[in-house]
């Protein structure tokens, strides 16, 4: 008789544990995980993807500087947050309204900064590097990629 209270027992826990691990993996797949956006890490990877006559254009602080003006629009219209701050699931809140950011005008921005400079940056190879930005940004899932307007 022990045995059969010592089976029933096992087998409830075990029933327990099965649907505890169930509903925490599901709960965590629909978590949005969030993504660093390492400096350093972007710039070694745009320099790296550069085509060799926009390689030849910049320089490796050049590249720095241009993803610098590509976030600070990105700041502009409220898509950046600082450094500690939560985001994810918590920045897309309901009380915090869509923001969209548009490619062309992140390019337009950055492309007239460069062209603020004392020495004026080829802007083809500015438009380069904004555009192996977004390419790194969507590869490493902190974009969806492009929406279709109708």
């Amino acid at each position: 008789m022990i045995w059969l209270f010592l089976v029933l027992g096992v087998l409830l826990v075990v029933a327990i544990a099965f649907a505890f691990v169930g509903t925490t993996t599901s709960r965590l797949q629909q978590n949005v995980q969030p993504v660093v956006f390492e400096v350093e890490d972007a710039v070694d990877w745009v320099a790296e993807q550069l085509p060799e006559e926009a390689a030849g254009q910049l320089t490796y602080a050049e590249v720095a500087t241009i993803t610098r003006w590509w976030l600070e629009y990105f700041d502009q219209v409220g898509l950046a947050t600082e450094h500690g701050q939560e985001i994810g699931d918590e920045a897309l809140s309901e009380e915090t309204p869509e923001r969209i950011a548009e490619l062309d005008d992140a390019v337009d921005y950055v492309v007239a900064r460069s062209l603020e400079q004392e020495d004026p940056l080829d802007s083809v190879s500015v438009v380069v590097v904004v555009d192996l930005l977004r390419i790194y940004l969507t590869e490493m899932g902190a974009i969806t990629g492009i929406s279709e307007e109708e």
